[in-house]
């Protein structure tokens, strides 16, 4: 009878929060649907060069690849004179190389800093990274053009979307920024399975922050 009780009041605290989360999965879903529902976006002003390493250098529309005509591009905060690039974005970053092979099946994923490309490659080995594509966009203005940028040539988190029509047409979709307002900073949380974990402990996510855990 005890382990019937307890498997009966298991299932009653999760009714308590079912039609909650029904909702707000079915939130989600209506910010996305309104989300593509923008319409394409702009073209891209230019066909920006990033560095690869290697004496390899590629074009923002060289960037789509398996036929495929989407890309996500992570904004990495590291600045060249940075000794250490965000430890939030790392955390993000960390698994986001672990996914990338999975994401790559719909869409190619790149990660772009403004910091050396070899800064970033040996930072990137010493977290063990295998799959993300690692670009620097040093020398040119692309950080600063979508707004990931500061006149300090500090860096900003964020996520943008590009695509390529058939026309070969590159353009910015959308992009969804970390810093939403001046009091609402969690604006691509939901894109690190850390926080989403955190909210279903009984002490919350709280006021924990990253470091370079590994």
């Amino acid at each position: 009878m005890a382990v019937a009780k307890r498997a009966n009041d298991r299932k009653a605290r999760m009714r308590k929060m079912r039609k909650d989360e029904i909702g707000l999965k079915k939130e989600l879903e209506r910010v996305a649907s309104r989300r593509r529902a923008l319409g394409p976006g702009d073209p891209v002003a230019q066909d920006y060069v990033f560095d690869e390493g290697g004496g390899r250098k590629v074009k923002l529309s060289q960037l789509f690849k398996g036929g495929k005509g989407e890309l996500l591009l992570y904004h990495y905060m590291f600045a060249p004179k940075d000794a250490k690039p965000c430890p939030m974005c790392t955390m993000w970053c960390d698994a986001y190389d672990r996914i990338e092979p999975y994401v790559r099946k719909r869409a190619n994923f790149v990660l772009v800093t403004k910091a050396p490309i070899e800064k970033l490659r040996a930072w990137a080995r010493g977290r063990g990274w295998k799959n993300i594509r690692l670009l620097s966009s040093s020398g040119s203005t692309f950080n600063r053009d979508f707004g990931v940028e500061n006149k300090k040539e500090e860096q900003l988190p964020a996520i943008s979307v590009f695509t390529k029509d058939r026309k070969g047409t590159v353009r910015h979709f959308y992009q969804k920024s970390a810093i939403l307002t001046a009091s609402h900073n969690r604006g691509i949380d939901q894109l690190s399975p850390v926080w989403n974990l955190f909210d279903l402990l009984p002490s919350g996510r709280g006021e924990w922050l990253p470091n370079y855990e590994q």
